[in-house]
Parts: structure tokens; sequence; C-alpha cells
């Protein structure tokens, strides 16, 4: 893993030396982005999330004929699920003192997502249901505005140090 990190490392800073031969002033904005970790570990976290959405959400709406909103409660239930290890683990590195503590963490968390839930529920019922937009492509879109708002909440509100 340290190796695949590495590279992607090499690789981010050999393009973001690119940017700022072109403009400097960008090239420095990427660099101070790249090196805050604690971010690009959660953009990296929120790509995998999204992912897990997306794929849950097709194989429940696709394979299992499950309708868009069923399919979009599915989805959250499993990724939320992965998120909330993903996050804590390799993202803002808590630690939990008592199981109570983790409940507690665990539970916050979920709360959490539930308002951000409620914003993917009614874009996807207003822009699939009731406008009649791709219901995929408009989830891929809803979840990059879920991912904005749920490193506000985690940052804020559940992973405090």
């Amino acid at each position: 893993m340290k190796t695949i990190w590495s590279l992607i490392d090499a690789l981010a800073r050999f393009v973001i030396r690119l940017i700022g031969k072109v403009s400097p002033k960008l090239g420095g904005l990427c660099e101070k982005l790249w090196n805050n970790t604690e971010l690009v570990a959660y953009l990296f976290a929120g790509v995998a999330t999204t992912v897990v959405n997306y794929v849950v959400y097709f194989i429940a709406t696709r394979m299992l004929g499950l309708g868009v909103m069923a399919g979009t409660w599915t989805a959250w239930v499993v990724a939320v699920a992965f998120a909330y290890v993903v996050n804590k683990v390799f993202v803002f590195h808590t630690h939990c003192g008592s199981a109570a503590a983790l409940v507690k963490e665990a539970a916050g968390f979920a709360a959490m997502r539930l308002a951000s839930l409620g914003m993917e529920t009614v874009i996807m019922y207003v822009t699939v249901e009731m406008l009649g937009l791709n219901d995929l492509v408009m989830k891929l879109l809803t979840n990059f505005l879920v991912i904005i708002l749920n490193y506000v909440f985690s940052k804020l509100f559940i992973f405090k140090k």
C-alpha cells in the first residue's frame, strides 16, 4: 500500500509542478491542497465511498429490480457503513476509549449522514422522478455534493480531536 501511495504522490507532485510552470499561483494552491494530507485522504475516501454507493445503487436498481428511492436508500446504508470505517481509520485517525464512545461516534456519524441522505433523496426525486433525468448521471452528480457536505459534518461534529 505504501508503494502505491508513493507512486500516486510522485505523479501528483509532477502534475503540480507542471501546473506551477503555467501558473505559479495555481501551482502553489495545488501544492498546499496536496500537502493537506487529511483533505487528500478524505477525497480518496470520498471517491471510494462514491464508488461503493454507485455500484450498490446499480446492483439494487438494475439487478435486483428496486426502484430509484429504494436503491438510493440501500446504497446509502452500505456506503455509510463503509465510509464510517474508512474515515475513522484512514482519514481522521480517531480512537474511542470504550465501546460506549464507539457507539456514540458511530451513531453521530450515521445521524449526520441522514442529513445528507435527505438532501440526496430530494435531489434524486426531483431530478429523476419529476424531471425524468438519467438516474445514473444524477446519482453521480449528487454524490459529489454529498461528499462536500459530509466532510464538513465529519470534520466539525463527528471526528473532532
